[in-house]
């Protein structure tokens, strides 16, 4: 019998009060857990149980753990998977990692393997790569005729597609799933910006269109590497099984679209091509970058990065935007008010589509999509990685390697970032007393980023849902199905779980 037995029998009333103390110890953790959002810190799996218990609605989630931990909080993962992140809603830390402290908090190799599907695109691109992406991006942002040509393409789009789309489902009065029909929709507008191309994703009868279905699997497989350790993830690559064979089979349609898309447009005259991107990528020449320009892989990597950056983000931006106007009649009333007196173009079925320069006196249109994204931003979180030790603004270390999680969504949700209505949906805290659009900082306001990776398309986007919105609330009324639960999905975008469910009505007015 071994001496750990003996002490037992000589001694049972010490293991028994150790046991005791042991377990009484652990409930009373478990008591003050549960008063608390904090999650419990276990032995071995650490923080674990947490998420995947609230897995579902991990977003809301994590903004009451960041509430009640005054903006950050180290979340531990299991001791044998390398799962440990800080996780962080403060502007301050904001300012400084991607402002003040740029270049020490690089997107990181993790972040660029898990999007692999990108290639060495501007979206994962980190130093000189960057660099030289980012300013080939400005100048193609800056021109003229990239700038018509998008404006073009969306009111086009809108006019010929989705609003006789809408128009068609009004009058048969059928039950509409509004964000589904948005992601068709985006799509389609983003590959014809990127290609001058139409892919005809809205139709009543067609279903998604390869290339479509071939994007929404490769999204999956990317949410999955987010919620998995990245030892799993990469072991399923490696065998081609599961969620990783999708995305290796949608990045292969993916490919193949637009290697053909490049093919064509190389095989044009140079007074044919048009002012889309690919074509501006294509003309765009400068001496240290002529032979990186015709490169075939980085036109490939160009063109994912603009599709993958604006299909889905301008889509789910319409989707909460309307179910914020579902849920505040008041604010909807009021854009029609400032609508009235626009000018806007006809289309058949007396179908009305605004230009994006008519709209640029709609201030109250404009502040009730940044409260939108404000609450539901569309890229709910970002990421960042620690090449040094580093210590942040509230005493914060960091060591080299950590990577940092940004949550949008609860920033949006903070009583001491947006005050005590952060809850509440209010266009009005964008619109100064001068009737102007109020200047938030961009690292209290991230849903287009900040410091030197700022979003050079902000200013398109907000142009294209302004287009967008207007035109439809113009021609529809828009309501919920009754009993329809719109939710956020816990993933990458801020998809809606169940999707959401309308009915639309023609304005008697339009």
């Amino acid at each position: 019998m071994g001496p750990f037995w003996t002490f037992i029998l000589l001694y049972p009333e010490i293991f028994l009060a150790i046991i005791c103390f042991f377990w009484f110890s652990l409930f009373r953790l478990i008591r003050q857990r549960q008063k608390s959002n904090l999650p419990v810190n276990w032995p071995v799996f650490g923080m674990l149980p947490f998420l995947v218990q609230n897995l579902h609605y991990i977003h809301d989630k994590v903004a009451d753990v960041l509430r009640e931990a005054g903006c950050t909080f180290m979340v531990s993962g299991p001791w044998f998977l390398n799962m440990n992140f800080l996780i962080t809603c403060d502007p301050a830390t904001v300012n400084h990692c991607f402002n003040a402290n740029f270049k020490n908090y690089p997107k990181g190799s993790e972040f660029a393997e898990m999007f692999d599907i990108l290639g060495d695109g501007l979206l994962v691109a980190d130093s000189e790569s960057w660099e030289y992406q980012r300013r080939m991006a400005m100048y193609i942002f800056a021109a003229r005729t990239f700038r018509s040509f998008a404006m073009s393409t969306i009111a086009r789009k809108t006019g010929s597609v989705l609003l006789p789309y809408l128009d068609h489902m009004a009058k048969f009065g059928s039950e509409v799933e509004l964000e589904g029909v948005f992601m068709r929709f985006s799509l389609d507008v983003t590959y014809s910006t990127v290609f001058a191309a139409d892919l005809d994703c809205l139709s009543v009868s067609s279903p998604i269109p390869v290339f479509g279905q071939a994007t929404k699997e490769a999204e999956e497989a990317l949410l999955f590497r987010h919620v998995i350790p990245p030892s799993v993830w990469k072991l399923l690559r490696l065998l081609n099984v599961g969620t990783e064979k999708k995305l290796t089979n949608a990045k292969v349609v993916i490919d193949q679209f637009i290697y053909e898309e490049i093919a064509k447009r190389k095989a044009q005259a140079s007074d044919g091509l048009q002012g889309d991107i690919l074509s501006m990528y294509m003309k765009w020449s400068i001496h240290e970058s002529a032979h990186k320009q015709k490169d075939e892989r980085f036109l490939r990597d160009t063109a994912v990065g603009f599709i993958f950056a604006g299909k889905d983000l301008i889509a789910v931006t319409l989707t909460w935007f309307f179910y914020m106007m579902c849920k505040h009649p008041h604010v909807e009333a009021r854009i029609l008010q400032e609508l009235k007196g626009l000018q806007s173009s006809t289309w058949p079925g007396d179908l009305h589509v605004f230009e994006w320069d008519t709209l640029r006196s709609a201030i109250y249109l404009q502040a009730a999509l940044l409260e939108t994204l404000r609450l539901f931003p569309a890229t709910p979180f970002e990421e960042k990685e620690a090449l040094v030790d580093d210590v942040l603004p509230n005493g914060t270390k960091v060591s080299r390697n950590t990577r940092i999680i940004f949550s949008l969504y609860a920033m949006g949700r903070i009583e001491g970032i947006w005050g005590k209505d952060c809850m509440e949906f209010k266009p009005e805290r964008w619109v100064s007393k001068s009737g102007r659009l109020r200047h938030e900082p961009s690292y209290k306001f991230l849903s287009f980023n900040t410091g030197p990776r700022s979003c050079l398309g902000k200013e398109l986007s907000l142009s294209n849902m302004k287009i967008i919105v207007a035109s439809i609330i113009h021609n529809f009324k828009v309501e919920l199905v009754e009993g329809h639960e719109v939710m956020p999905q816990s993933s990458v975008i801020l998809h809606t779980q169940n999707g959401m469910m309308v009915r639309l009505k023609r304005r008697d007015a339009a």
